[in-house]
């Protein structure tokens, strides 16, 4: 069987990456969505027992261009990291996806991240990200810290190095005033890691085409606008048994909003939906305006899932769906509901890409209510945060 080759720029990763692992143990790819960054830390993998550990709806993409290259390595995915038996086996660790699970701008890592230490000690490590500080750049100390060849490693704790690389900022969740940890001194971390990182852009991919964002402001119900007043108001609604109750006025309110403004309907709690009776004006719109056999349509929430899958041929979740995954099949896609998270955002957008695509790629976003602050929260790299949102509202 004859192989696929890597391009030029391909290539010229994986050589940049190599170089990198023999001289400091650590490689940061951080390539464009779909500018072929697996393929390149994969070939940079020839010549090591390597283990790649990313997102499980990505396993299978991975092991299949590996096939195509001629790479044998083994894939995990980031919450089964504890069911490698044999760690010492492994020369080098890859982590796709890395801005997902290994990289929180706090002080104490996640769960995933002590699992992660566990198989990372003494290893080579490449990491690979589209996004890797979408969220900013405060989620570098805990990613590099499960190399033992970290540029910080004199910073035993993410306090001592925050205090030499963050910026001090106090937020508001709820009513109560915490540290953020997100803000940092981007180039002096920059100039920290830069001996590290290799990037791969689509451009040197060869695509011809980006994703082009349209929006379209779709104006709320009388019912979804009331609903949204009285709880701006009185952070409290009920009907028909169903309670909704803002104790705080903080993230919980600004959820409760985006939910309302997708028009399908808003949790009470954990267990009760409130169902809007009538079609939501956003469905009406797709119905309208598009082919839906040939559009992809992605949204928040999970009921907001359940329902569309009901009605559209092509649907899913904004988030599952946004990394490591290939839906250049489709002629455009549609986000009814984007999420609050910004490497979520560019992720999303890159899905459509594909160099093989001749046509150009459009990513079209339903706008109601409070949809146009999430949107630019996530654009600009902003936290969504009720004090931020209130603001806003002020300006």
């Amino acid at each position: 069987m004859k192989l696929n080759h890597l391009n030029k720029a391909q290539q010229k990763a994986s050589k940049k990456l190599q170089k990198r692992v023999r001289t400091y143990g650590i490689a940061c790819l951080w390539g464009q969505i779909r500018s072929g960054k697996s393929r390149a830390f994969l070939d940079a993998s020839k010549g090591y027992r390597t283990l790649v550990v990313t997102k499980k709806d990505a396993i299978n993409g991975v092991l299949s261009e590996a096939k195509e290259i001629g790479v044998d390595v083994d894939v995990i995915n980031y919450h089964s990291v504890h069911k490698v038996d044999y760690p010492d086996e492994y020369q080098l660790i890859i982590f796709d996806e890395c801005h997902l699970y290994i990289s929180q701008a706090q002080p104490k890592p996640s769960t995933i991240w002590k699992k992660c230490q566990t198989i990372s000690k003494g290893k080579f490590i490449i990491y690979s990200s589209g996004t890797p500080t979408a969220e900013g750049y405060g989620g570098i100390y805990h990613m590099l810290k499960l190399s033992s060849w970290s540029p910080f490693k004199k910073y035993t704790r993410f306090t001592l190095w925050f205090k030499d690389y963050g910026v001090p900022e106090q937020i508001y969740i709820g009513s109560r005033s915490v540290e953020s940890y997100k803000k940092t001194q981007a180039k002096k971390i920059k100039k920290a890691i830069k001996h590290l990182v290799v990037t791969l852009t689509r451009k040197d991919a060869g695509h011809k085409h980006e994703s082009e964002d349209i929006y379209h402001k779709i104006p709320m119900t009388k019912k979804q606008t009331k609903i949204t007043k009285e709880l701006d108001k009185h952070k409290v609604w009920s009907k028909k048994g169903c309670e909704i109750f803002i104790d705080s006025g903080g993230a919980k309110l600004l959820t409760k909003k985006h939910q309302i403004a997708g028009g399908i309907g808003v949790m009470c709690d954990e267990d009760v939906l409130y169902k809007f009776k009538k079609e939501p004006k956003k469905v009406e719109y797709i119905k309208k305006n598009f082919d839906v056999n040939t559009t992809i349509i992605l949204s928040f929430y999970k009921h907001e899932q359940e329902y569309l899958s009901k009605i559209f041929p092509h649907t899913g979740s904004v988030t599952k769906l946004s990394s490591g995954v290939d839906l250049s099949h489709y002629k455009t896609m549609i986000v009814y509901s984007m999420s609050f998270s910004a490497s979520n955002y560019e992720q999303v957008r890159g899905r459509l890409m594909n160099v093989n695509r001749k046509t150009p790629m459009f990513c079209h976003y339903l706008v109601s209510g409070i949809d146009e602050y999430v949107l630019e929260a996530v654009k600009n790299k902003e936290n969504f945060t009720a004090s931020w949102y209130n603001k806003k509202l002020k300006d």
